[in-house]
């Protein structure tokens, strides 16, 4: 009997363990106080707290955290968070971070021909710079001048960079459009 408690009391302070880090790593759930798990609580505990591991990756997190602006995709489990939004001389970067939080590994293309800005107060638009090469001064799938392209494996992420031509100093606000995603309507522009 007392080697059942012993092991009893071992499985829960194993499960309590496992299971402090989980309830840190969250970058979207504010810090709660947590108090220690009886024996009824800890077993209970311990069958969702298995499938909620299983149910998405913990690379999900980081995209939304410090984003400015995020979507869900047209990739399936696929979404991108605007990370930055930079105004700087006569050029403005937009980094876009994809996050495949899903449990597969769809393909995800971005042809650089159709990402733009779009000023709808002014009616313009802003395409990609290109280098005098006609390749796009973005992030590029190596070999190619036009696109990024990758299978996105679960958990999987990558940074996309692209530059554009900065709009007037005045225009402060401004809508990305990326293939496949909804458009990021009303950006402010970081200066």
């Amino acid at each position: 009997m007392n080697r059942i408690l012993l092991l009893l009391s071992v499985v829960i302070l194993i499960i309590a363990c496992n299971k402090a880090p989980e309830q840190t790593t969250s970058a979207t759930a504010p810090p709660t106080a947590t108090t220690a798990p009886t024996a009824a609580s800890a077993t209970s505990e311990a069958a969702p707290a298995a499938a909620s591991a299983t149910s998405a990756p913990a690379a999900a997190a980081p995209a939304a955290a410090g984003a400015i602006a995020t979507q869900e995709t047209n990739w399936k489990g696929i979404s991108a968070a605007v990370t930055e939004f930079r105004r700087k001389g006569n050029t403005l970067t937009a980094k876009v971070q994809i996050v495949n939080h899903g449990l597969e590994s769809p393909q995800a293309e971005v042809k650089f021909d159709e990402v733009y800005l779009i000023d709808t107060s002014a009616g313009k638009k802003y395409n990609v710079l290109r280098d005098e090469k006609g390749a796009y001064i973005a992030s590029l799938r190596s070999g190619w001048g036009d696109r990024w392209y990758d299978t996105m494996k679960p958990g999987e992420s990558y940074l996309l960079w692209m530059k554009f031509p900065a709009p007037p100093p005045e225009v402060k606000v401004i809508s990305l459009q990326l293939p496949s995603t909804p458009p990021f309507e009303d950006l402010n522009i970081q200066e």
